[in-house]
């Protein structure tokens, strides 16, 4: 099973958190390779979406993804560039004041 973002706590360790980025393409094989991944390795479970898909998202996460309703966190692409954004420029103003 080939996934998108796979986070580890340790190098032989299996994924602490997965991820799948669904731009386009089937948005029922990425629920479902992310649904497997919290079922074998008990990962915490992301979905990256666009705003065209959070209706479709809300109706198999009521059918048949209901057993990861409450497991998985569903992100839209605009939080995640927020988060980047915010993110670098604390990076930045760290490097500024010399703390990296």
């Amino acid at each position: 099973m080939k996934l998108d973002v796979v986070w580890l706590k340790v190098r032989e360790g299996v994924p602490a958190y997965v991820f799948e980025v669904q731009i386009g393409g089937d948005l029922y094989h990425a629920i479902s390779k992310l649904k497997h991944a919290h079922d074998v390795w008990n990962s915490n479970i992301f979905l990256v979406i666009t705003n065209k898909n959070a209706l479709k998202i809300q109706d198999l996460l009521s059918g048949a993804f209901h057993e990861i309703k409450e497991e998985l966190r569903v992100l839209k692409v605009k939080e995640i560039n927020k988060l980047y954004r915010l993110k670098k420029a604390y990076r930045d103003y760290e490097s500024k004041l010399g703390l990296l």
